[in-house]
């Protein structure tokens, strides 16, 4: 098996963000990606079904636009969680081989938002930890965190950061950030607030974690991954 290559996006739902998303998928042939706030329309996600690929987000989130998305290469099997998919969260069962066997696991894209009274994680985010717990099942989760901790790379700790790290060391989350090079650069900040985290069970398949040089028209920067065999 060839490795299945991921990339996280937050695209602050920008059409240009977007056209560069579907090049990039096309160009380096990502097998998965992860994004949070897509560009919509009307309230729907635009854009994304030009890439080949299948996109599942929520198609009901009581009027408001869907912050959440996952495209997958239509060459890998795949099915929605819809009971796990709501506006912020949106959790994908993906089937693959390793070994010779077959594996499955779940992926989720994760947007936390800044603007609300409690820290995280996200009751929506607990759902699909306590999903894959009680099913034995590997998660990966790509998370706009828009929280800051000096162990994912940040530059200094709040305390939304201290409340998320606390909840993925008692569930056993591995946090797969590497190095303090920004994932969210604008024209006064430069920050890491966007995070991969995976089940402790899958850590030593996920490699090659990095924060792409390649522009992707949006503040966030992409950060790339492969599962491997």
């Amino acid at each position: 098996m060839k490795p299945l290559k991921f990339l996280q996006i937050n695209l602050q739902h920008s059409k240009s963000a977007t056209a560069a998303l579907c090049r990039t998928i096309s160009l380096y042939k990502y097998d998965i990606v992860l994004v949070q706030e897509p560009y919509v329309y009307k309230n729907k996600i635009c854009g994304l079904n030009s890439c080949n690929s299948y996109t599942f987000s929520s198609s009901d989130c009581d009027g408001n636009a869907p912050r959440t998305a996952i495209v997958v290469n239509k060459e890998v099997e795949c099915w929605n969680i819809s009971h796990l998919t709501n506006r912020d969260t949106v959790a994908v069962g993906i089937q693959y081989k390793s070994g010779g066997e077959v594996c499955r696991l779940i992926v989720a894209s994760v947007y936390l938002p800044y603007d609300v009274n409690q820290p995280p994680p996200s009751k929506e985010l607990t759902d699909i930890v306590e999903y894959c717990k009680v099913r034995k099942l590997p998660l990966i989760v790509g998370c706009d965190a828009n929280s800051h901790h000096t162990v994912w790379g940040s530059t200094d700790i709040n305390k939304r950061g201290e409340h998320l790290l606390e909840y993925l060391l008692t569930e056993n989350l591995d946090i797969l950030n590497a190095g303090t090079e920004p994932t969210f650069v604008n024209r006064v900040r430069e920050e890491v607030i966007d995070i991969t985290v995976c089940s402790s069970s899958i850590r030593d398949m996920l490699t090659k974690w990095c924060v792409l040089d390649e522009e992707s028209f949006s503040d966030h920067r992409y950060i790339a991954f492969d599962l491997k065999e």
